[in-house]
């Protein structure tokens, strides 16, 4: 009696899993969402001050950095990094938060969590400090706007590298970095209160970085 022929299996063409924002940018965003709740509702609970305070105290201020007085000691140094979770309004935040997310989701695919969280403080620090730097007396800075710059940065020179080494046409990129460069001096030109020297400082940051982790390979 012939035995029954085993057929083979042909196992299911496996779609890549969406990437999921890391846990550490998840805290960024509901932390920026949430100071910026409080700030827009303080007026109706009778806190009307709770934004110029909030702006006192965690914005960036270009005279502080060297041998400014704070109102607190340290406010020198925490203002690096407490200015990127506090924003001039809804708009402002919306803005800054879809970015992140949008830019964010595509760069931990290239370099993984720990890398975009490094990305990020950095440019976050560049850019204050290239602020200071061309404003030394302007004040207040507030706005996670560098740090995005900063990945869209990394983006760009990580991927620059790679479509380099894989022989594959630029121009996708240059359109990329193009439409960036454009929305940046459109927003400038629309909203002059842009810190535009933060984008600078935050995305050229991002960009050393990104072409440094695409030179050297994740272990």
């Amino acid at each position: 009696m012939d035995r029954p022929v085993a057929i083979p299996r042909v196992a299911a063409a496996r779609r890549p899993e969406p990437a999921v924002l890391p846990l550490w940018l998840r805290t960024v965003i509901i932390a920026c969402c949430m100071i910026e709740a409080f700030c827009f509702a303080a007026p109706m609970l009778g806190l009307g001050s709770a934004r110029t305070a909030s702006v006192m105290l965690g914005g960036f201020w270009a005279p502080l950095v060297g041998d400014g007085v704070g109102l607190y000691p340290g406010q020198g140094v925490a203002m690096f990094l407490t200015y990127g979770l506090l924003h001039s309004g809804p708009l402002h935040l919306a803005m800054n938060m879809i970015s992140l997310a949008a830019v964010g989701r595509e760069l931990v695919r290239m370099i993984g969590s720990a890398r975009m969280a490094l990305t990020y403080l950095l440019s976050q620090i560049a850019a204050g400090m290239v602020f200071a730097w061309m404003e030394p007396d302007a004040g207040p800075m507030v706005g996670a706007s560098g740090a995005v710059f900063g990945l869209a940065g990394a983006l760009v020179g990580y991927a620059a590298i790679t479509l380099r080494r894989r022989h594959r046409p630029m121009t996708p990129l240059v359109r990329a970095v193009a439409l960036i460069l454009g929305l940046n001096v459109a927003l400038t030109l629309l909203m002059p209160s842009i810190a535009w020297q933060a984008h600078l400082g935050g995305g050229v940051a991002g960009l050393v970085l990104g072409l440094i982790f695409a030179l050297i390979p994740r272990r």
